[in-house]
């Protein structure tokens, strides 16, 4: 088994990893974006990897330097509040003790607005009036706060600007979407599983000073062979739970999800029940006897049963002499 121990670590240098035509799509646009300045709508499914693009773009944007502040707008007005976003001035007994909210830590770098058709009606209105202005007052405040960021934004679908209910803001929704790209789910870049299962492979066993393994085919045809539903979030956690479960500097099958585990009859048709039990009898059939090069005793006995039921299936499925 070949291995390697991690030295450098596969996440410093940002990419989006993969080699297929959709991956490459987004990959010749996070280039060509990060140089703009306009904002950025990232849509696609739950867990198809919109974070790590908006972070790719603000590591090789100009504002690489500055920072990255994420925002989940589904939580907003409920575990963020107002003083979270805007911050806070407070008279105290010594002057005016400020407290920096998000928008004012995103301040020269990037705001990324996770979730962004999950905003409340209240905070659209403000993040409405901010964007516009770029300018906010802390709470308790008595002066404007100048703002200079680009806002990259995430949603699980585009909004329908054509829809007679109005549940998003439009001015809002066409402020924050000059630029757009389509992340696909992993079932649109499937050749792509390998080379994500070997990235997160490689940064699990960084971050945890382990040896890297080599993967086993099987691991890498149930893989290949799997509907995830949860994107590339579900392959990298399915990589890091098979990691942490085998034994030291192995991958072992045993421990893939029973759901991902390609099933050795997976190759059979849907049929009648008593064709198929047939099919499967005469295939062991035929390898216990090649195994022991047509041995009757040892192969039933391998196949724990008697000789004389193994002479009578040979007998039934006319399986040929083996020698």
């Amino acid at each position: 088994m070949s291995m390697e121990r991690s030295t450098s670590h596969p996440l410093t240098t940002f990419k989006i990893t993969g080699s297929s035509q959709e991956t490459k799509r987004i990959q010749r646009a996070v280039r060509k974006f990060a140089k703009d300045e306009k904002n950025i709508l990232l849509v696609g499914d739950v867990g198809t990897g919109k974070k790590h693009v908006a972070r790719t773009i603000h590591h090789l944007s100009n504002r690489q330097d500055k920072a990255f502040v994420v925002l989940n707008c589904s939580a907003l007005g409920y575990t963020i509040d107002r003083i979270a976003l805007l911050g806070e001035e407070q008279e105290t007994g010594g002057g005016i003790k400020k407290k920096l909210g998000l928008l004012e830590k995103a301040n020269g770098g990037v705001l990324f607005l996770d979730n962004l058709l999950e905003t409340p009606a209240a905070f659209q209105v403000l993040l409405l009036q901010i964007l516009q202005k770029l300018t906010f007052r802390r709470e308790g405040g008595r002066q404007n706060v100048a703002l200079d960021i680009r806002v990259i934004s995430s949603a699980v679908q585009k909004l329908d600007t054509n829809a007679g209910e109005e549940r998003f803001r439009k001015e809002l929704y066409f402020l924050l979407n000059p630029l757009s790209i389509m992340i696909p789910t992993l079932k649109e870049r499937v050749q792509d599983t390998p080379e994500l299962l070997l990235f997160f492979l490689r940064s699990y066993c960084f971050k945890n000073q382990l040896e890297i393994p080599a993967v086993p085919a099987e691991i890498f045809g149930s893989m290949m062979e799997h509907e995830w539903k949860g994107n590339i979030r579900e392959l990298k956690d399915c990589v890091e739970h098979l990691t942490m479960m085998s034994p030291p500097a192995e991958l072992s099958i045993k421990y893939l999800p029973f759901e991902i585990k390609r099933h050795p009859l997976d190759s059979l048709d849907i049929k009648d029940l008593n064709t198929v039990v047939a099919e499967v009898e005469t295939y062991m059939l035929n390898k216990a006897l090649t195994k022991f090069t047509g041995n009757q005793v040892k192969a039933a006995k391998l196949l724990g049963i008697p000789e004389a039921t193994l002479r009578f299936k040979i007998r039934k499925y006319s399986i040929p002499k083996h020698r």
